[in-house]
C-alpha cells in the first residue's frame, strides 16, 4: 500500500473510531463535531486541523485546533480552541459566549443543527481559552515586562512571537522576542503560589544539574508563568547524540543522588500509582472497549510489580517525573533537562523507564526485548557510570507504565492511527512485564 493511501485508510479507521465513540457517549450530542477535521472545518467556514484534544467522558469535549492551510505559521491567531458540553451545561458556555462579547472578544456559540438545540459549539480565540484568559492577560499587561521580552504592537501572541505548545484549558509555551536571547514562556492554569519551581530550580542549579536559569519571579510564579532563556539546537529527540545522551545520564543520576528535601511516604506514591492506572484503565475502556481486557490485566500486573511498600520497596528518590529525550536540550555535546513540573519522590528506576518508553513510541519497529533503544543504552552508560543503579526489570516496569499512560495520547493528539496505537502501547507494556 503506497504512503498516501496508507494515510487515507488510517483516517477512515480514526473516523470510524471518533464516530463509534460519540455514538456511545450520548451525553454530548456534539462530540463528533470536535473530533473531526471536516465537520469542525465545516462548521467554522475554514479549513482546521484539530491538535489537541480534551475529553472528560459524559461531560464534555475541548480541543485545540491550527486554521488555514498553512501550517508553519506559529502565532497565537493561527490557533483556536472549540468546546462542547452536555445539555444541562449549554448555559455555561453560553455566560462564557455573553461576557466574550461584552469585552470585545472572539468567543462565539455555534449551532450546527438547528433542528436539535441541544447541540452547542463554542469557538474562540487561544487568548480567550477561559481557564487560561486570566493568567494570559496578566502576561500580557505585568509579565511580559518582567521578563523583559519585548512582543511587537498588536495582538501581544502574535508574530513574530511563536507558540511552540498549546494544550487547550491547561497551558501554553511561546517564544518571545527580547533585547538578547528570546525568551520561552510558559503560562499555566495552575498558579506556583509558593513559588516551589522557582526554590527547586536553586536548588537543581546549587547541585551543578545542567538547568536553564528561571528569568520568572514569585509574582509570575503566582500568576502560572515560568520562563527561561531560549537555548541550543532542539532536543535529544531530534537525532543520535551519544556523547550527549550519556552526559543526561549523569545528569539524571546526580538529580537522583540529591535527595529529597523531606521525608518520603512511599505509600502516597502508591496510592496515586493506583489513582493513574485506575484513570487510564477507565478512559482507556471507554475510548476503545475491546481493550478493556488487557488494560485490566495490566493494571492489576503493574501494581503487583510497582505497588510495593515496606522493607522490599525500592529507595525513594527525587525524580523527575516525566524524563524523555525531548526534555533534554542540547547543544553539541552540552545538554540542559528541562520542564520538572512533575518533580516528585519515586523509584529512580521511574525516570529511566520513562525515557526507554518514550524511545520505543517514537520507534514501535526498533522495540526489543528490554525497553528502549540505542538513546535509552547511552544513558543508562552515563547514568551508572556516575554512580547510579539499577536493574532491568525495575526499568522495563516502568517503562510498562509509562506506555500504559501516554496509550491515551494517541486520541489526544488526534494521530491519524490512534486506534491501532493505542493497541500497540498496552501490547509492549504487557510484553515488557510478561
Amino acid at each position: 500500500m503506497s504512503t498516501a493511501l496508507q494515510g487515507v485508510w488510517l483516517r477512515a479507521q480514526r473516523r470510524e473510531a471518533d464516530r463509534a465513540l460519540a455514538a456511545r457517549d450520548a451525553r454530548i450530542p456534539g462530540l463528533n463535531w470536535v473530533l473531526d477535521d471536516d465537520l469542525l472545518s465545516g462548521l467554522l467556514g475554514e479549513s482546521v486541523r484539530i491538535t489537541r484534544t480534551r475529553y472528560k467522558p459524559h461531560t464534555s469535549a475541548v480541543v485545540a485546533f491550527r486554521r488555514g492551510g498553512n501550517w508553519t505559521i506559529d502565532g497565537a491567531g493561527s490557533y483556536g480552541w472549540a468546546s462542547t458540553t452536555a445539555p444541562e451545561h449549554v448555559g455555561k458556555l453560553q455566560r462564557r459566549a455573553d461576557s466574550s462579547r461584552e469585552h470585545g472578544g472572539g468567543v462565539r456559540l455555534v449551532r450546527p443543527d438547528d433542528r436539535h438545540a441541544d447541540v452547542v459549539v463554542a469557538v474562540g480565540p487561544l487568548d480567550e481559552d477561559w481557564p487560561l484568559r486570566p493568567n494570559l492577560r496578566w502576561l500580557r499587561d505585568h509579565g511580559l515586562a518582567r521578563l523583559g521580552a519585548l512582543p511587537e504592537a498588536g495582538r501581544f501572541l502574535d508574530p513574530p512571537v511563536s507558540v511552540l505548545r498549546y494544550n487547550p484549558e491547561r497551558r501554553l509555551v511561546a517564544r518571545v522576542p527580547s533585547a538578547t536571547l528570546p525568551v520561552v514562556v510558559k503560562t499555566a492554569v495552575q498558579a506556583d503560589e509558593a513559588a516551589a519551581g522557582l526554590r527547586l530550580r536553586r536548588r537543581l542549579e546549587s547541585h551543578g544539574i545542567p538547568v536553564l536559569p528561571e528569568l520568572a519571579d514569585p509574582e509570575c510564579a503566582a500568576h502560572g508563568i515560568s520562563a527561561s532563556p531560549y537555548w541550543g539546537h532542539g532536543d535529544l529527540s531530534g537525532g543520535d547524540n551519544d556523547p550527549a545522551t550519556y552526559r543526561a545520564g549523569q545528569a539524571l543520576a546526580a538529580i537522583h543522588g540529591m535527595g529529597p528535601e523531606t521525608s518520603t511516604d512511599p505509600t502516597a506514591d502508591v496510592a496515586d500509582l493506583i489513582r493513574q492506572l485506575a484513570a487510564t484503565r477507565s478512559m482507556i475502556t471507554c475510548l476503545f472497549p475491546a481493550l478493556e481486557a488487557p488494560a485490566v490485566r495490566l493494571t492489576g500486573r503493574l501494581l503487583e510489580i510497582l505497588g510495593a511498600v515496606g522493607p522490599h520497596a525500592p529507595q525513594q528518590v527525587l525524580v523527575h517525573g516525566d524524563f524523555s529525550a525531548d526534555q533534554i536540550l542540547v547543544d553539541g555535546q552540552a545538554v540542559r533537562i528541562i520542564d520538572f513540573d512533575r518533580v516528585r519522590t519515586s523509584d529512580p528506576a521511574r525516570d529511566l523507564g520513562s525515557f526507554a518508553a518514550v524511545e520505543d513510541i517514537a520507534d514501535p519497529a526498533g522495540a526489543g526485548p528490554a525497553a528502549g533503544g540505542r538513546k535509552t543504552a547511552q544513558l543508562l552508560e552515563g547514568y551508572h557510570a556516575a554512580g547510579g543503579h539499577l536493574s532491568q526489570t525495575r526499568v522495563d516496569a516502568w517503562a510498562a507504565f509509562r506506555l500504559f499512560l501516554n496509550s491515551v495520547d494517541p486520541f489526544r493528539n488526534r494521530a491519524s492511527d490512534w486506534p491501532a496505537a493505542t493497541d500497540w502501547h498496552i501490547r509492549r507494556a504487557l510484553e515488557l512485564i510478561a
